[in-house]
Formats: C-alpha cells, sequence, structure tokens
C-alpha cells in the first residue's frame, strides 16, 4: 500500500511541476506574503499580538493555496482527464489514488513551513516556535483538514476552470472564520463562538498554542477534536459523493 502511494504521489509531484500556474501559486505566493510582511514591520521584534496576526497569515495561507487549492485543482483535472477513472482500475485502491492526489500540496506546505520557522526570527522577528511538535502537528491534521475539504470541493466543480468559483465560498468561510479578515474579538460572542468551529480557526488556535506558547492542553484537545471531527465527516462523504468519471 505504502509503495503504490509513494508512486503515485511522485507521478502527482511531477505533474505539479510541469503546472506552472499551480507551481506558481504553491511557491510563490507564500513567499510573497514573507516580503509583504517583511516590508510592513518597522524593523524590530514584533509583540505576541503581531507575531500571532503573522504566523496565522502564513500559515493560513499555506494551508488555504498550497494545499487546499492545489488538491482541488490537480483532483479536478485529473477527472477531466479521465486519469483517476483509468488508475481505479489497477491494484491500488480508492483511498490510495486521493492520497497520492494529496500528496504534493501537503508535503510543499509542510517544506514551507519548516522554512519559515527557521528564517521567521531573522526575517521577521519572530520568536522561536515554543513547542514544535505542537506547530507540526497542526500542519499536518490541518493539511489532511484541508486536502478532505478540497476533494470535497471537487464534486461540485465541473471544470478546472470552475475550480475559480467554487473555491471562494470555503475561501471566504475559512479567512473570515479563522479571524483573517475581522477579528473574531471584534465580532458578537455567537458568531465568534460558531467561528471556533471553521476548520482553519481550529488550525491557527493550535499553531498559535504551539509557537508562542504556553500551550492550554485543554483547548488543544478541543482543537483537535474538532479537526478530527471534519476529517471523519468529509471521508464520509467523500466514500459516498466523490466523482471518479470526466463530468465536462
Amino acid at each position: 500500500m505504502i509503495a503504490r502511494t509513494y508512486s503515485l504521489g511522485r507521478a502527482e509531484v511531477l505533474l505539479l511541476r510541469r503546472n506552472k500556474t499551480l507551481l506558481f501559486t504553491a511557491l510563490l505566493v507564500p513567499l510573497g506574503l514573507v516580503g509583504a510582511l517583511a516590508t510592513a514591520g518597522d524593523g524590530g521584534a514584533p509583540d505576541d499580538s503581531e507575531a500571532a496576526t503573522m504566523v496565522g497569515l502564513f500559515i493560513g495561507m499555506v494551508l488555504l493555496f498550497v494545499v487546499y487549492y492545489t488538491v482541488l485543482s490537480g483532483s479536478v483535472a485529473r477527472r477531466e482527464e479521465g486519469v483517476l477513472q483509468r488508475l481505479r482500475t489497477g491494484e491500488a485502491s480508492d483511498a490510495e489514488i486521493l492520497t497520492a492526489t494529496s500528496l504534493p500540496g501537503s508535503v510543499v506546505a509542510l517544506v514551507q513551513v519548516l522554512l519559515f520557522a527557521a528564517v521567521g526570527g531573522v526575517v521577521l522577528g519572530l520568536p522561536v516556535p515554543h513547542n514544535p511538535v505542537i506547530v507540526l502537528f497542526a500542519v499536518l491534521l490541518g493539511a489532511a483538514v484541508f486536502a478532505v475539504v478540497a476533494l470535497l470541493t471537487a464534486v461540485i466543480s465541473r471544470t478546472v476552470e470552475s475550480v475559480q468559483i467554487t473555491s471562494l465560498p470555503v475561501l471566504a468561510v475559512c479567512l473570515f472564520g479563522a479571524g483573517l479578515v475581522v477579528p473574531l474579538e471584534e465580532l458578537p460572542p455567537a458568531v465568534e463562538r460558531i467561528c471556533g468551529f471553521t476548520p482553519l480557526a481550529a488550525v491557527l488556535e493550535l499553531v498559535r498554542d504551539g509557537w508562542l506558547g504556553p500551550v492550554d492542553w485543554v483547548s488543544a484537545a478541543g482543537q483537535t477534536g474538532i479537526l478530527l471531527a471534519w476529517i471523519a465527516a468529509g471521508v464520509l462523504l467523500i466514500r459516498t459523493s466523490f466523482r471518479w468519471s470526466p463530468r465536462a
């Protein structure tokens, strides 16, 4: 199983390298964000609030544009080209095929977060992650969640071009729910509580705790539960509704 998934994932990496648009989105958008944050700073070390905002923006953009958008576009493209349908006639299981489709974006995202952690102190003045294990756990869990959400969005995306439209509601909800558009503390309490159940909000809460510390283990368990619930519900829906044959 692992060997087949690795072989399929390696093929997906090669295909990603040939797709200049997706490669641009996956690599240069986060790097451009780091440059923008560095330019916007005053040259001094950011306080805790500013550091939390920088970390949240970077991790959020990586998960949304490197994982979510890449997996969504890739899975729709493979489906419309008939690749997914052909792969199902071989030995690989459905889970192996979809996992391999999700691997390139997830690996690129993980590498970018590791590089951000390594150079964030020099470029942006960020503190060293307080608990790197929690940060890594949150990013991996977030990558799994957004790969699942991407595969669900692919169900309603008829063509690769339509992905630009079908992804907008997900991007809007995640950005708003995570407080990257309007700070959550400025929202009514009821709305703030609802936003806490959106996937990106749960990921960023874990990341900020792990990066800036101290870790609230009760809160961390709650955020982990929210993310696992998203994954479980998403996997169930994928098994019953994912489309393998071309729609267009």
